[in-house]
């Protein structure tokens, strides 16, 4: 679409918007400019009628009266010799011009005699009230009839002589009241057609509106069409000139005419001088294009070289510590496993110190090979924080058990100030704020001689979050780190000196990986130190506190503590399973000899496999209380041979899964194949028996004092419920083991805080989740501990310690079902990521 046509299309909307307009807006003004002349021929008739009658009043009356006997009276129609009033004159004319349209009247509130039958209309009544306010005005309102338009104007009628004021007094008035000159005595009122008038107005208005019209259409089509010859041509000559430029890619030689002296011609030479500076300058940028082109593609190619073997190097890197990790933990695992093992049995004091200097030494490597697992799971975001509740207590006191003996050794004070009570409920990681703690207090311990270290615990309220900030600060008398070396402090493979590790050993990760902690649980970690006169580290991360105690009840609480730790019943771990045959599956001689070894000192009876194959192969001629089951393997692995026995020989068997891989996918994959735990390489002594203690309602014959089958929550049982459904099954047992977990968290915390009316509320849901899932024995335990702790007194820690032992028992037999269930197809798709409780 050209100019021309984008031009007519408004031009003619507006011409034709004008048109209806002028149509229905000049008939308005041409009748309001009517009625104003008709308002004024009224005016102008009154007037006449006026000075008519002042004339024949003065000149014509007051001669006849003063000379001769003729009589002046109304009824001059019916008599020739009575001369007419005044007023009747008025009317009598009125009759003569009411052919022609107008007629006059004159008319009052207050009448002669004769005229008492001739009543006001509303008009009339209406133009009394407003003339008699202003006598100056005049009165009009416009009517309709019949088709046709009338205008009545009305103007006040006052005495203007003596003559007729004499002639008023002289006749009985009905107002009763004397007239002078000035006063208002009636109306004189004129009525027009004003039909024909408007109606010529309009005609006359509106052909000259059309004449109008078609003569500024033809002026601007004319103009268009002129516009379109002399300089539309040539504008659309300039346009697709233009178009053409804008769409090359390449060089545009063509030129526009520039003859003439316009300011089109002007636009023709000024387009023809950018055309040729724009192909010059194309020119110049497709040469400098196709270097950089060039240049591009050699460093893309580059790139793609570089991320390539940085994805290598990450991939080769997280290869080579999956397999560091398992080749270094395999002969550890035999080295520290037969420590232990040379280290329970009667040995000379000096033999005992050396194998106390293996052992540490030991599990000074596997420390280390733990601190570059965990910096490189930080580094690929791989970490997880295991949030628990737990009491204060439990991060105090293993720090204060660990370190006071070290400190002791060193002759260094070790000064613990918690400003919380012991027994305040804290919500995060624990194990992840005890490694942090633990890496500092080491480097503390670690870098001074003598004088002392102090380790202060506090909290804060977080301004940027609902949670609240758990502050840690541990001060020491040590050599100090020099200023210039404090910003470097929490990177990774770095010390405070070179000569550091020469010195006190190390690999340079345990403060890289507390900033990456600390930074995890949305806190931070600074130091501030002195050469010579120690260093201090201030810790915080964010926790959630659940209940702080009052001071009194923290005193008493601490004084209970005291002395439950020296007399009472602490838990303890359940007593191990007695007499069991173990299927150890185990391709390394020394892990396998290590392994029969902690077996055999427990009276288990051992029987060797050194692959998965062979392992298959047992298990299907002899039967089993336990497998001891190791990954890497010649023939068929570990994990292999665990779905084996799971989906195909349809065991029940309790497996323990024995590896050096640190990968959380790895160990995952091992408990959805069907293992129950997970025993990391080297294996510790201590770790095999709470694993045994754990599964104690599982392994061997059970004594007489264990569960019987309804104490255990059940699969069948849950399966007839739902009526054979097994993923509604799978959803019981997942509630269950939500809703157990829970409780069986917070119930010995509860106990140990004396918070007995939030355990009663603990016990109470246990015991309807026990109903709900016909647990008879934990119904019995949780109700008589509701209501022993709704009294505010505390139920006997035996019976809150075995139900403890009882949730313990059937989370874990629900996660078996749990896990078991995985194996097989379209079952418990939604419970993949469920882990067992710890």
């Amino acid at each position: 679409m050209n100019t021309f046509q984008k031009l007519l299309f408004p031009i003619v909307v507006i011409f034709l918007m004008i048109l209806g307009f002028l149509y229905s807006y000049i008939p308005q003004i041409i009748a309001a400019n009517t009625i104003r002349q008709a308002i004024a021929s009224s005016e102008n008739t009154v007037t006449q009628f006026k000075i008519l009658r002042d004339v024949y009043s003065k000149a014509v009356l007051s001669e006849v009266i003063a000379h001769s006997d003729l009589i002046v009276s109304s009824d001059f129609q019916n008599n020739n010799g009575i001369v007419p009033l005044p007023a009747s004159l008025v009317q009598e004319i009125s009759r003569k011009l009411q052919d022609k349209g107008t007629q006059i009247r004159l008319y009052s509130p207050y009448p002669f005699p004769n005229r008492k039958d001739r009543e006001l209309d509303e008009f009339s009544h209406a133009a009394w009230l407003a003339l008699s306010s202003d006598p100056t005005s005049t009165y009009f309102k416009e009517f309709h009839s019949d088709g046709k338009s009338y205008l009545r104007v009305a103007v006040s009628d006052v005495l203007s002589n003596q003559t007729c004021v004499d002639c008023h007094n002289k006749n009985s008035d009905p107002s009763g009241s004397q007239w002078k000159v000035g006063d208002l005595r009636g109306i004189l009122e004129v009525e027009t057609d004003i039909t024909q008038p408007i109606t010529n107005g309009i005609l006359i208005s509106r052909h000259i509106i059309l004449a109008l019209l078609i003569g500024l259409l033809s002026i601007t089509f004319t103009l268009l069409i002129t516009y379109r010859i002399i300089v539309q041509n040539r504008l659309t000559a300039c346009i697709a000139a233009m178009d053409t430029v804008a769409d090359s890619e390449d060089t545009c030689f063509d030129k526009l005419p520039e003859h003439g002296s316009d300011d089109i011609s002007h636009l023709s030479k000024t387009f023809n001088k950018m055309s040729s500076k724009l192909n010059a300058s194309l020119q110049s940028l497709k040469k400098e294009q196709n270097r950089l082109d060039n240049k591009v593609k050699a460093r893309t190619r580059e790139l793609e070289i570089a991320t390539q073997q940085a994805t290598s190097a990450n991939k080769a890197k997280s290869q080579f510590l999956a397999v560091m990790s398992h080749e270094l933990r395999t002969p550890l695992n035999g080295m520290l496993g037969m420590a232990q093992i040379m280290a329970s049995s009667e040995q000379q004091p000096e033999q005992h110190k050396q194998l106390g200097i293996l052992l540490e030494s030991g599990q000074h490597l596997l420390s280390l090979l733990n601190d570059i697992l965990d910096f490189s799971k930080i580094e690929q975001s791989k970490l997880e924080l295991e949030v628990q509740t737990f009491p204060l207590s439990e991060l105090i006191e293993p720090i204060e058990a660990t370190y006071g003996p070290i400190c002791k050794k060193k002759n260094l004070d070790l000064h613990l100030d918690t400003r919380l009570p012991l027994n305040t409920v804290l919500r995060s990681d624990k194990s992840r704020i005890r490694q942090v703690i633990y890496n500092i207090l080491s480097n503390a311990v670690k870098f001074t001689e003598t004088g002392e270290i102090t380790l202060t615990i506090s909290t804060e309220h977080c301004d940027t979050c609902a949670e609240s900030l758990l502050i840690v600060t541990i001060s020491d008398s040590g050599i100090g780190i020099r200023k210039e070396r404090l910003k470097h402090i929490f990177e990774p493979f770095t010390q405070a000196e070179s000569s550091t590790t020469r010195c006190y050993g190390g690999t340079g990760l345990g403060l890289a990986i507390v900033k990456q902690l600390t930074g995890l649980m949305s806190g931070s970690a600074k130091v501030e130190s002195t050469i010579g006169k120690g260093t201090t580290f201030t810790l915080t991360m964010q926790v959630d506190i659940i209940d702080i105690a009052s001071k009194e009840q923290a005193t008493a609480t601490a004084t209970a503590t005291a002395t439950a730790t020296a007399t009472r019943d602490i838990p303890t771990s359940a007593p191990l399973p007695q007499k069991l045959k173990v299927l150890v599956v185990e391709d390394n001689n020394i892990n396998a000899l290590v392994a029969q070894s902690f077996c055999q000192r427990m009276g288990y009876n051992v029987t060797l496999a050194k692959d998965g194959y062979q392992a298959i192969s047992i298990l299907r001629q002899e039967s089993f209380d336990l497998i001891l089951m190791d990954n890497h393997m010649p023939n068929m692995d570990g994990l292999s041979a665990t779905r084996i026995i799971r989906q195909q020989l349809g065991l029940s068997t309790v497996i323990f899964a024995c590896t050096a891989d640190v990968l959380e996918d790895n160990r995952n994959e091992f408990i959805k194949a069907g293992a129950d735990a997970i025993l990391s390489k080297p294996i510790l002594e201590a770790s095999f028996r709470d694993n045994l203690s754990q599964f104690n309602h599982r392994l061997g014959k059970q004594p007489a004092s264990q569960l019987s089958p309804r104490e255990l929550i059940s699969y069948k049982d849950l399966l007839h419920q739902c009526n054979g459904n097994e993923r509604k099954a799978m959803q019981l047992i997942q509630h269950f083991i939500t809703s157990m977990r829970t409780e069986h968290e917070s119930l010995p915390v509860l106990y140990q805080s004396n918070s007995y009316q939030q355990l009663a509320m603990s016990a109470g849901n246990i015991r309807q989740i026990a109903i709900d899932y016909k647990l008879s024995s934990i119904k019995a335990l949780a109700t008589y501990i509701a209501a022993v702790a709704n009294t505010g007194n505390p139920p006997k820690w035996d019976v809150v310690r075995h139900l403890s032992q009882l949730l313990k028992q059937n989370i874990e037999q629900a996660n078996y079902y749990l896990h078991k269930a995985e194996g097989r197809s379209g079952v418990s798709i939604g419970y993949k990521n469920v882990q067992p409780s710890k």
